[in-house]
C-alpha cells in the first residue's frame, strides 16, 4: 500500500493541485479559514500528512512554529528545496501510523490532511488518528481531512451511469485502488474511539466538484459569492457528506 502511495506522488502534481482552478481552491480557502479561527497564536504544529508543505508554509508564515513531515521522499525533498524552507523548524519523513519519532503530548496542533485518502481499514485509520492524538497536547487540536464517499461517486459517474459499478466499487474501503472514501458519521466515529472532542465536521469545499463546468466558468465576482455560500453552509449536517472533502477539527480530552 505505502509503495503504491509513494509511486503515485512521486509523479503526480501536488504543488499545484488546490490551485489548478475554482473547483479545487474552494477545499484550501474553507480549510485555512477554519485554521485562523481556531488555532491560537504562536502554536506548535505538526503537519503530519504535509504534501508539498501548501498548509505548512501557510502556518509558518502566519507565526507558528511548524514541523511538517511526510510519508513520501518526494514532497520532503520539495518542501527542502524551497527558498522559505527555513520558516520551518523540521523537514522529515515520517509514517502516520507509527510517529514514534516524536514524544507524546508534544504539539499544540496536529494536522493529519492527507492519511484518511488511502488508509484501507477502520483499524489503519484508528490508529493513524490515535498516533496523531498522542503526539497532541492534552487540551490541543487534532485536524483530519477526509473524503466522503457520496461525494465522489457523484463527482466520478459519466453521462447515463454507464460507469456505476466500477465507481461504486472503486472508493469502498476494502476495495483494491489507492483512494478510499468514508462518511462524516464514520469520522467521528473514529474521532471519538481516538478520545478527540469533535469541535467542527464540515464540508470544505461544498458541491464544487459535482458542479465543476459552472464553478470554473464564474467569474471572480461570482466565486466569491460562491465561497460565502460554502462558508454558510459548510457545517450544515445535511450537506457535509456531499463535500468532496471533508475536514473535522477535534480536541484532545
Amino acid at each position: 500500500m505505502f509503495d503504491q502511495i509513494k509511486r503515485y506522488y512521486e509523479n503526480y502534481d501536488e504543488e499545484r493541485r488546490l490551485f489548478r482552478d475554482k473547483t479545487h481552491l474552494p477545499e484550501y480557502l474553507t480549510t485555512i479559514r477554519y485554521f485562523d479561527r481556531v488555532f491560537k497564536p504562536n502554536r506548535s504544529i505538526l503537519d503530519a500528512c504535509a504534501g508539498t508543505g501548501r498548509y505548512s508554509f501557510y502556518l509558518a508564515k502566519k507565526g507558528h512554529t511548524v514541523t511538517s513531515c511526510d510519508l513520501v521522499d518526494h514532497n520532503t525533498n520539495l518542501i527542502k528545496s524551497k527558498p522559505e524552507a527555513d520558516m520551518l523548524a523540521d523537514i522529515v519523513v515520517c509514517n502516520v501510523l507509527n510517529l514514534s519519532q516524536f514524544e507524546s503530548d508534544n504539539f499544540d496542533v496536529v494536522l493529519c490532511m492527507g492519511a484518511m485518502y488511502h488508509l484501507p481499514s477502520d483499524k489503519e485509520k484508528i490508529q493513524a488518528i490515535s498516533e496523531c492524538t498522542r503526539v497532541c497536547k492534552p487540551g490541543g487540536l487534532v485536524v483530519l481531512s477526509y473524503l466522503n464517499y457520496f461525494a465522489v461517486v457523484a463527482a466520478n459517474l459519466n453521462v447515463g451511469l454507464k460507469n456505476i459499478d466500477a465507481v461504486l466499487e472503486e472508493f469502498k474501503s476494502d476495495s483494491h485502488g489507492l483512494w478510499k472514501a468514508t462518511t462524516p458519521e464514520k469520522m467521528e466515529q473514529y474521532a471519538k474511539e481516538s478520545k478527540l472532542e469533535i469541535l467542527h465536521n464540515l464540508g470544505a469545499d461544498g458541491i464544487s466538484f459535482v458542479l465543476a463546468d459552472k464553478v470554473n466558468a464564474a467569474t471572480d465576482d461570482d466565486f466569491d459569492k460562491w465561497m460565502e455560500y460554502i462558508y454558510k453552509n459548510c457545517e450544515v449536517a445535511s450537506t457535509v457528506g456531499y463535500s468532496m472533502h471533508g475536514l473535522l477539527i477535534g480536541r484532545k480530552k
